[in-house]
């Protein structure tokens, strides 16, 4: 029989991770636990280890947002072609056309309140996706990338560039919802941020001011 005396440890330290984890998210604004339509659930909204949907990927468990947005500079784009896959997953709850409480295969009825509700007319919004694509080469305004794990790193800080497919099929990196925002608020930091914005931080990891 195999001992149990190196598994107890083992099974003790998943405990602690995943109890870490909860309570990173429990006292952030994505907790919905509380919410009666929640069932009391602090991952199932947005994440479900069974009939996933694949597309999504990250075993995400939420509806998808199918919205057409006025873009940054007044064009119109949309959800499934404008936006890297993570993006769509966040605006699935944030651009209001979806209700928080629609996974599972339900459809809700509860949607965002406005103070998350960055509605479908991003012309106020930082640029995002087709319109956020990061430059590869030298330049006076942006910090550089780096061409191997699509990082921009400066002054000891980094923001993760994300991958999206153009219509040409060809992978660009682009800033996205998460390359600023963690929606697991692992750093407990203000807005739900990578890391804290204290003098502009976050903002001059990529501009050049």
């Amino acid at each position: 029989m195999r001992s149990t005396r190196f598994l107890l440890p083992a099974a003790a330290l998943l405990a602690l991770v995943t109890g870490t984890a909860n309570a990173q998210i429990s006292i952030s604004a994505h907790n919905f636990s509380s919410m009666a339509w929640s069932g009391g659930e602090i991952c199932k909204p947005c994440h479900t280890p069974h009939f996933a949907n694949p597309d999504a990927g990250r075993l995400w468990n939420h509806a998808l947002t199918n919205a057409t947005y006025t873009l940054n500079n007044g064009s119109t784009g949309s959800a499934a072609v404008d936006f890297d896959k993570g993006t769509r997953l966040c605006l699935s709850c944030h651009d209001g056309t979806v209700a928080l409480d629609s996974f599972g295969g339900m459809t809700g009825t509860s949607f965002m309140p406005v103070t998350g509700d960055l509605g479908t007319d991003m012309r106020n919004d930082h640029p995002m996706g087709s319109r956020a694509i990061y430059p590869t080469g030298t330049s006076t305004s942006y910090n550089p990338q780096d061409p191997v794990s699509h990082q921009v790193v400066f002054n000891g800080k980094s923001l993760r560039l994300r991958s999206w497919t153009d219509p040409n099929g060809a992978t660009q990196y682009v800033v996205g919802c998460r390359t600023c925002h963690d929606p697991h608020n692992r750093g407990n930091h203000g807005h739900m941020l990578t890391f804290s914005n204290a003098a502009s931080a976050l903002c001059l990891t990529c501009h050049i001011k």
